[in-house]
């Protein structure tokens, strides 16, 4: 369609001034970029964007996941956009399954021209029938969701993804050079400022960074989710742990994947929902409950070959969903996610555990070679 660029700019910025891309500040970058790049004719690549959008390292084999899950959710965006607000718009911005190029064509409006449709009676009893089939159809997949995930796809609330990170400051390294700082006691930019108050000298030495480290739990996880997220027609927006806001948590469902340590936020939410079980250090308490003994596990069970995995689905607030995938080491929380996304498996936890729950905290036994999964163990599962 040979629409000027200043048409197709106004026909972009009337739908990221939308209230569906109001609270998408994701989809709504993600959005102007792509514009940007259709107008100045860049042939775009899932490498292209995860490396000029995301950040992404340029020199990196493998793709982040990430590429592919947000553009799922702007064209999921793009299509509530069409289906409400953007009805009636002239041209609309197509963004095809499997492409990253932007397309513009005519909308309804500009086709008002074309001789309405008015179904025969024959036709119109067909239409009919199928809409019942297609409405029964739906009601039984609907009703065939997985237990534990059901909250997530039918309460109305958007799903954050959040990945744990670790937190980092620039300056002088050990090496007397520039550079990227990991300190285990510094886990957030309160925790900096306060050692800024604890060690003054520092402040001329270093300075905040946006830059976040994250391990390979992260994009397999991220993986397995997105691809189950895709099977149960619904979708997630990833963010980093370290810029999670309770204000966002509050409103919002949350899966979070990451370290039983540093994330204290997380750590917090899992102790104030769970009345068995609370994290203290590197030690899991459970007592309290008339069915189990009280048990303290150890989380730092091994190196790379074992891990121990925490696994916890809550009600958050405000009829909010939480689920949460905590292990020191990668091959804990790779196997959990792989295993509470997995159709059978799920199936089989349910009818063992949860016939009459949907909540449960759970601790598994992970083994594993070269930080990939072998086996998973459960150790203890206790529904409410």
């Amino acid at each position: 369609m040979n629409l000027s660029n200043e048409a197709k700019l106004e026909i972009a910025e009337k739908i990221l001034r939308s209230e569906t891309f109001k609270n998408a500040p994701t989809s709504t970058a993600l959005l102007r970029y792509l514009v940007q790049a259709e107008l100045k004719d860049q042939v775009l690549k899932e490498s292209i964007i995860d490396v000029e959008f995301f950040g992404g390292d340029p020199g990196s084999e493998k793709i982040n996941p990430r590429v592919r899950v947000n553009i799922f959710n702007l064209r999921k965006k793009l299509a509530d956009y069409y289906k409400t607000e953007g009805a009636g718009d002239q041209f609309i911005i197509l963004l095809e399954k499997g492409q990253y190029q932007l397309k513009y064509q005519s909308g309804p409006k500009a086709n008002n021209a074309k001789k309405s449709w008015k179904p025969s009676l024959h036709q119109g009893l067909l239409l009919l029938l199928s809409l019942t089939i297609c409405g029964l159809l739906f009601f039984f997949l609907s009703n065939t969701k997985p237990k534990v995930w059901k909250g997530f796809i039918n309460n109305g609330h958007a799903t954050n993804l959040y990945i744990g990170d670790a937190f980092g400051y620039s300056g002088k390294t050990i090496s007397g050079l520039n550079g990227w700082t990991r300190d285990f006691d510094i886990n957030s930019l309160d925790d900096y400022y306060k050692m800024l108050e604890d060690k003054p000298q520092l402040k001329q030495l270093t300075s905040p960074t946006d830059y976040n480290y994250s391990t390979r739990m992260a994009e397999n996880a991220t993986h397995d989710l997105a691809r189950f997220f895709t099977l149960l027609n619904t979708d997630f927006v990833i963010k980093y742990a370290t810029h999670a806001s309770f204000v966002d948590i509050k409103k919002e469902n949350t899966i979070y994947i990451g370290r039983l340590k540093d994330q204290k936020n997380f750590l917090y939410l899992f102790n104030e929902g769970n009345r068995d079980f609370q994290i203290i250090d590197n030690q899991i308490h459970f007592s309290g409950n008339g069915n189990f003994s009280d048990t303290t596990f150890m989380t730092n069970i091994g190196y790379k070959e074992n891990d121990l995995a925490l696994v916890s689905r809550m009600p958050g607030p405000n009829d909010t969903e939480q689920f949460f995938f905590f292990s020191n080491h990668d091959i804990g929380v790779m196997a959990t996610v792989e295993y509470f996304t997995n159709l059978d498996s799920l199936e089989s936890f349910t009818q063992k555990h949860l016939m009459d729950n949907t909540y449960f905290t759970a601790i598994f036994k992970a083994k594993g070679k070269e930080r990939t999964n072998l086996s998973l163990e459960e150790i203890l599962v206790v529904p409410f």
